[in-house]
Order: structure tokens, then sequence, then C-alpha cells
């Protein structure tokens, strides 16, 4: 069997007898469902990374007191349970979320070219969000086990992305 890629000129064709152009039109769907669902992961890290960045300067301009009063409690410390439990799920809701838009499945499949940089794309988005957290609006917020917890959930996303984008590849 050939391997069609959507908008060539034998993916208009008919291929033969036998139900192969509804192949060829199940394929163009595969693929259609599958660019939309990346399109659409790419546009919600954007989104997400841009608010979790903006979201304390934002406070910090219109809500001062309140910002005051949280960087205070920061500075005290998380209880770093909370923070690991945190950051774990904030990165098992992201990688769940990949694997969702990178389902292996015997077509259509993203080029390497194309997954990788999703996968890059990923780790440093969730990446930058706990930096956010730990940060908000003052780089000396938290104690030493907190940053830490960022940085042992950081490489964990990276695992996790890699590994994702292997399977999907595979």
């Amino acid at each position: 069997m050939k391997i069609i890629r959507a908008g060539s000129k034998t993916s208009d064709m008919a291929l033969g007898s036998g139900g192969e152009p509804a192949l060829v039109d199940a394929a163009k769907e595969t693929t259609e469902k599958l660019l939309n669902s990346v399109r659409n992961y790419t546009a919600f890290l954007y989104v997400g990374t841009i608010a979790s960045s903006l979201a304390p300067r934002a406070a910090m301009k219109y809500a001062p007191d309140a910002v005051a009063s949280a960087q205070r409690f920061l500075a005290a410390g998380y209880d770093l349970s909370l923070t690991v439990a945190f950051f774990a799920a904030a990165t098992l809701l992201l990688q769940a979320h990949l694997a969702r838009v990178l389902k292996p499945s015997p077509r259509p499949r993203l080029t390497p070219l194309a997954a990788w940089p999703l996968a890059v794309a990923t780790w440093l988005c969730i990446t930058v969000f706990f930096l956010d957290c730990l940060s908000f609006g003052d780089e000396h917020v938290g104690g030493y086990g907190e940053w830490a917890a960022a940085a042992g959930a950081s490489v964990a996303n990276l695992v996790m992305s890699a590994r994702t984008v292997k399977r999907h590849l595979a």
C-alpha cells in the first residue's frame, strides 16, 4: 500500500477499484484531525504561557496589597509537599493533553521535524509556568526545596515529552 500525502496529486485520484477512494478520504480526514489537534494544542500552550507570565505582573499593578500578602506567604516557604503535588498534577495534566494530541496510530503521523519541537515547546511552557508560580514577580520567593521541586518536575516533563514523541513516531 502506498503512503499518501494529503494534497498530493495521487491523493485526489482514485487508486483502483474496491473502496480505495474511501481510504484516501479517510486518510485526509484523519490527517486534518491531527493537524487541528496540533494547532489547538499549540494555541493552548501559547495562551497558557502568556497568561501565567502576565498574571503576576498584572496583579502587582492592579492589586498590590494582595500581591504583598501573597509574597509574604511565599517568602515563608510553601509547604513542600503541596508544591510537589501541584507541580506533579500540572505535569501530568499537560502530558496527558500532549499524549491525546500525539496518540499512536498507524497513520497519519507528524514528521520528526514537527513532533520534536512540539515536545520542546511543551517542556518550555511548563517550565515557565513553574518559574512564574515560584517567583510571583520576585525572583527570591520560595525556598530551596520549592526550586528543587520545580527543577525535578521540569526534568520529568522533558523526559515524558520525549517518551510521548518517541511513541508517536514509532
